[in-house]
């Protein structure tokens, strides 16, 4: 088939897209029609007789007090007629109102700082709907578009997938080519954190309609590496891990960028050296066994890679060790280790063959206290045990257990949002009288409104008007830990288990 420009391939697609939509709504019309179909014949249902007392029911006291205490029990046969009537007595138990709860909001726990950024910019609802002291419009200002305005069909993707299939089987165009025109409502292949279509489809069962061509076992590609690609694999894994020492886990909730493969590393030992250094033969096959190899080893391409994949994350190793990883024999190693990495004429090495030469180190001792290092303590989560219920203010949190000066209570943790969510999430705030954001550095505020922990109940407390002092026991700092900026509530005095934990919030505060 002769090659097309973009153009033609934009027009093929629209044209196969319609084509498919056009048979899919035909096919549901009928479809529908025909599973709608029984449920129009009514049938009917015998009539229920009702008591004949029941017109003789007033509303006097007496009245409501023997229909409160007794209950009437019919059985009915399977005809809908009735079987059996009988009369059931109850005590009736009369409690006492019971008041209302502390109003907060409720949240999902979390242990650390959840990135977050921007609010979506389509508005999920309008908050405080029936309450007209609250400014609607201002609020939905805040947003470009109404969530609920976007008609989500999943027909589409069906439809979508589809059409797809028929382009590239029938009509020979690459998928890559097809998600490049931006013709169907879904992306093909998954992008960082959003999954493309063919991801999709393996999440769900799909809809089997009359003009469908795709076979049953048929699989679209995968975003997944291929198991033989061991750089791919790293690649792919790499970027989902955190390597901060706060974190050292995937998916890390607070560095939301993508961790990049580290540069190749260059031999700093030659390769004479690193084979002096072995001692006894690892396994059959070793090269202190077999000796050199004339011929090259009959190794695939992808096994060429993922030792070259190998290599470049570790050159300074063994043939025993690297053959240990690739699962090959290790004279054969050697020789493509030979092949790839040929000892250089300057190795990487600052010193090669002469001692480091520079100023004698010295030690300077200053006195540390070590319990009062915010950092760590906050790295470690050396925070008390705390308990939420009802204070003064509301809600409060007390100590389960004592705490002295300079002790971490807890960390304050939340959303990590800019200045333009901070605003629009302001307005709510400040219309219910009740804000959780702390301001952590120029960029960023932690909103722990919708997600965070115990700490988010700490009261205020201000100065005392007669000594003009702060009555607070307590003082939110922020501390940098690892280049991240964290909250921390500490301790300002000696406290016994039972005490209820204050802060200032700051004039800041009240006034945005």
């Amino acid at each position: 088939m002769e090659p097309i420009d973009g153009i033609m391939i934009d027009k093929r697609v629209e044209s196969v897209f319609a084509e498919v939509l056009a048979e899919f709504r035909d096919w549901k019309v009928k479809y529908s029609k025909h599973l709608l179909r029984p449920l129009s014949i009514g049938k009917r249902v015998p009539s229920i007789p009702t008591s004949s007392d029941s017109s003789n029911i007033d509303g006097d006291s007496d009245t409501e007090q023997r229909l409160v205490q007794q209950v009437t029990v019919t059985s009915y046969s399977e005809d809908g007629t009735p079987a059996s009537t009988s009369t059931i007595s109850l005590q009736v138990i009369r409690a006492e109102v019971l008041e209302p709860h502390e109003p907060y909001e409720s949240c999902a726990p979390i242990s650390r700082n959840v990135f977050k950024g921007d609010d979506d910019d389509r508005m999920a609802f309008i908050p405080f709907a029936d309450d007209a002291t609250f400014d609607h419009v201002d609020h939905t200002l805040c947003y470009s578009s109404l969530a609920w305005q976007e008609d989500y069909d999943p027909d589409l993707e069906v439809i979508s997938l589809e059409a797809a299939y028929r382009l590239h089987t029938v009509h020979h165009l690459p998928y890559e080519d097809i998600d490049s025109t931006g013709v169907l409502p879904f992306k093909l292949f998954s992008s960082p954190r959003k999954p493309g279509l063919f991801t999709l489809s393996r999440r769900r069962d799909l809809l089997i309609w009359k003009g469908t061509t795709i076979p049953h076992s048929y699989e679209f590609p995968s975003s997944f590496p291929s198991p033989n690609n061991l750089r791919r694999r790293l690649e792919r894994i790499n970027a989902l891990f955190c390597p901060s020492l706060n974190c050292i886990e995937p998916l890390c909730t607070v560095h939301v960028e993508f961790n990049p493969m580290p540069p190749p590393r260059k031999p700093t030992i030659r390769l004479s050296e690193l084979l002096n250094r072995v001692e006894r033969p690892c396994e059959a096959g070793c090269f202190l066994q077999i000796g050199a190899v004339d011929l090259p080893p009959q190794w695939s391409e992808d096994d060429i890679s993922s030792l070259k994949t190998i290599l470049d994350i570790e050159p300074d190793m063994v043939p025993c060790d690297h053959a240990e990883l690739c699962l090959k024999p290790c004279h054969e190693v050697l020789y493509y280790r030979k092949l790839l990495y040929p000892d250089p004429d300057e190795l990487q090495i600052e010193y090669p063959n002469e001692e480091i030469k520079g100023k004698p180190s010295s030690l300077e001792f200053r006195d540390l206290e070590t319990s009062f290092c915010a950092n760590s303590q906050i790295q470690q989560g050396h925070f008390k045990e705390l308990e939420v219920k009802k204070s003064k203010w509301g809600l409060g949190v007390f100590l389960l257990e004592p705490a002295k000066l300079g002790d971490l209570i807890v960390e304050y943790v939340g959303e990590l949002i800019y200045e333009e969510t901070f605003d629009s999430r302001g307005e709510v705030a400040g219309h219910r009288g009740r804000s959780y954001v702390f301001g952590l550095n120029e960029a960023l505020s932690l909103d722990s409104s919708y997600m965070g922990n115990p700490s988010r109940f700490v009261d205020h407390v201000g100065t005392s008007s007669a000594s003009g002092e702060t009555q607070c026991n307590c003082r939110a700092l922020v501390r940098l830990v690892n280049g991240e900026h964290r909250i921390g509530i500490f301790a300002v005095k000696n406290m016994e288990a039972g005490t209820e934990v204050l802060i200032d919030y700051g004039s800041a505060f009240f006034t945005r």
